[in-house]
């Protein structure tokens, strides 16, 4: 196995339909993410807000890349931008198939901190800075939903 660390952020397409809200396709996302991720050995994180989606995804090398080449297909996403797909020696999710943080109220310090203003905009960001930004927000935010890489018996 040849681990891996891929990190992107996309446009977020996701919007309330007479079918189903954005909370409810959201929650679609992360359930069929920690479902695969698991099945695949995959962990990672997930951010978005009403215009991005940025992701790190963390496992072996081909299964991150046949993960990354489905969510590209994915009408959810569009303008896709791959910042970063780097071997690395540990993981820094290996406890969650699924990390999740949404906007919150523990992001706006992070926001200054890590010069975004007011709103989360990762073009304007480095893989490492948004990596850094990513880990800084699950540590100081209490609604991150997190789905363990293992399930519970």
């Amino acid at each position: 196995m040849y681990l891996s660390r891929l990190i992107y952020y996309s446009k977020n397409n996701v919007v309330n339909t007479a079918d189903q809200s954005a909370f409810k396709q959201i929650k679609s996302i992360l359930d069929q993410s920690s479902t695969h991720n698991r099945e695949r050995g995959i962990t990672g994180a997930l951010l978005f807000n009403q215009a991005y989606f940025a992701q790190v995804l963390e496992g072996d090398r081909k299964a991150i890349t046949e993960t990354f080449c489905h969510i590209s297909r994915d009408k959810r996403h569009s303008d896709i931008v791959l910042l970063s797909a780097n071997p690395i020696t540990e993981r820094i999710f290996a406890d969650w198939t699924m990390a999740f943080a949404g906007k919150s109220d523990g992001a706006s310090e992070l926001y200054i901190r890590f010069g975004i203003t007011q709103d989360f905009n990762p073009r304007k960001m480095t893989s490492e800075s948004l990596l850094a930004f990513i880990c800084e927000l699950i540590k100081i935010d209490e609604h991150v939903a997190k789905f363990p890489a293992e399930k519970s018996s």
